[in-house]
C-alpha cells in the first residue's frame, strides 16, 4: 500500500514538471508563426474611353457578282482556250475561239447573193424609170408600166432580205469568239479543247470587277439597328482583320431562323477569298465610359472581377460587367467608379483581403 502511494506521488511530480515546458513551447510556436507578406503591385484608376457599340455577326465571304460566260452557238467545236482559272481579264478580252470555217463560207455566200440582188435592183430601178418617162407617150401599155414598177419593188425587197442574211451570218460568225462580259478574275473554267458546244453551255465563271462582299447573319431584332454605310471589322481565320462597309441590308428575314443578311462590301486585298468564313463587328454607334486593361480583368466561373485596392491597402475582389475588348482595353459597363484604384496585372495571384504594397500608380 505504501509502495502504491509512493508511485502515485511520483507521477504527479513528473507531470507538474513537464507542464511549464509544454506551455512554453506552445507560446514560442505562437510567437514565431510568420505573417503573410504583402505583395507589391502596380495600380491605376479606370480610364475614360470612347469605344464602338457593335453587333457581332458571322457569315461567308462571297463574290459580289459571279457572271456566267456562255455561248449561243450550236454544233461548233472549241479550237482555242486562251485563259484559265485565276487569270485576270479585261472587258471584251477574247477567251475562247470556236470552229468557224463553215460560218465563214456561209457569210461569203450570203455576201455574193447580196451583190447579185443589188445588181438586179439597180436594173429594175432603171427599167421602172424608163417606163415612167414613156408613160405619157403610149409606147407601153399601162399593164407593162405597172409590171416594171412592181419588179423594182420586188428587187428592193430581195436586197433587204439578202442584207438580213448577211447580218445573220455575221452574227453567227461573231459567236465563234467568246469574250469577257466584264473585267474580273476567272473563277471556274469548263471550256475544254475539242468540246462541241450547245446553246447555253457555261464555259467560264467570272468574278465581276474582283469585288468581294461578306454576308453576315443577324437576328431580326438586331438587323433593324444596321444601316447602309456603317463600318464593319471582320476577323478572318481568327487572325487577319479586314475593314468593310455595309452596302445593303436584306429586306426580308428567313422565316425558319428569323435571321436576316447584311451585305458588306470588302476591299480587294490578297487575304480575301470567296468561300472564307468570317466573324464581324458591325459598328452601330459610339459611347463613352470607363475601361481597364485586359490584364486587370479576372474571369472566373463565367463572371468578371477586378482587384480593387481598399483604403487599408487590402484587396477587394469587385464583380464588374465587361464589354468586348477593344485594342487591349475592356469597357466596364458597371461595377467601378472613376476614383477607384485597381491592380493592373497579376490579378490571378490575389485573393480577397490580401495585403498589397503599391509600387507605382499609372496615370491616364
Amino acid at each position: 500500500m505504501d509502495n502504491f502511494r509512493f508511485g502515485t506521488w511520483m507521477v504527479a511530480i513528473i507531470l507538474c514538471a513537464f507542464s511549464p515546458i509544454k506551455t512554453a513551447f506552445a507560446d514560442q510556436t505562437d510567437i514565431i508563426r510568420p505573417e503573410k507578406t504583402a505583395l507589391t503591385v502596380t495600380t491605376m484608376s479606370p480610364k475614360m474611353m470612347e469605344w464602338d457599340n457593335t453587333l457581332l455577326a458571322t457569315g461567308n465571304i462571297v463574290a459580289w457578282q459571279e457572271a456566267n460566260v456562255s455561248t449561243e452557238a450550236s454544233g461548233l467545236s472549241i479550237t482555242r482556250v486562251l485563259v484559265d482559272v485565276g487569270d485576270k481579264v479585261a472587258k471584251g478580252q477574247l477567251l475562247v475561239e470556236l470552229q468557224n470555217h463553215t460560218l465563214e463560207s456561209e457569210l461569203a455566200h450570203a455576201n455574193a447573193e447580196l451583190v447579185q440582188a443589188i445588181a438586179q435592183r439597180e436594173e429594175a430601178r432603171a427599167d421602172a424609170e424608163r417606163a415612167r418617162k414613156l408613160q405619157k407617150s403610149a409606147a407601153l401599155s399601162a399593164q407593162q408600166i405597172t409590171q416594171y414598177f412592181i419588179t423594182a419593188k420586188i428587187a428592193e425587197a430581195r436586197v433587204k432580205a439578202h442584207e438580213a442574211k448577211v447580218s445573220s451570218a455575221q452574227f453567227r460568225l461573231s459567236q465563234t469568239q467568246i469574250v469577257a462580259p466584264d473585267e474580273g478574275t476567272i473563277t471556274v473554267r469548263q471550256a475544254t479543247l475539242g468540246h462541241v458546244v450547245s446553246p447555253g453551255d457555261i464555259l467560264f465563271k467570272l468574278n465581276r470587277q474582283d469585288r468581294m462582299e461578306w454576308r453576315g447573319e443577324l437576328p431580326s431584332n438586331e438587323l433593324a439597328q444596321v444601316q447602309s454605310g456603317q463600318s464593319v471589322k471582320l476577323s478572318v481565320n481568327g487572325q487577319q482583320t479586314v475593314t468593310g462597309q455595309v452596302r445593303q441590308v436584306a429586306p426580308t428575314v428567313d422565316p425558319k431562323t428569323r435571321n436576316g443578311l447584311v451585305y458588306v462590301e470588302l476591299p480587294n486585298t490578297p487575304p480575301i477569298r470567296a468561300g472564307m468564313f468570317a466573324s464581324g463587328n458591325i459598328t452601330i454607334s459610339q459611347r463613352k465610359g470607363l475601361a481597364v486593361p485586359l490584364s486587370a480583368l479576372l474571369l472566373q466561373d463565367g463572371m468578371a472581377f477586378v482587384s480593387r485596392v481598399g483604403p487599408d491597402n487590402k484587396i477587394v475582389q469587385t464583380k464588374v460587367t465587361a464589354g468586348p475588348q477593344v485594342d487591349g482595353w475592356v469597357p466596364i459597363l458597371n461595377g467601378l467608379q472613376p476614383e477607384d484604384t485597381i491592380v493592373v496585372s497579376g490579378v490571378s495571384f490575389l485573393s480577397e483581403g490580401d495585403s498589397v504594397r503599391i509600387a507605382s500608380h499609372q496615370a491616364d
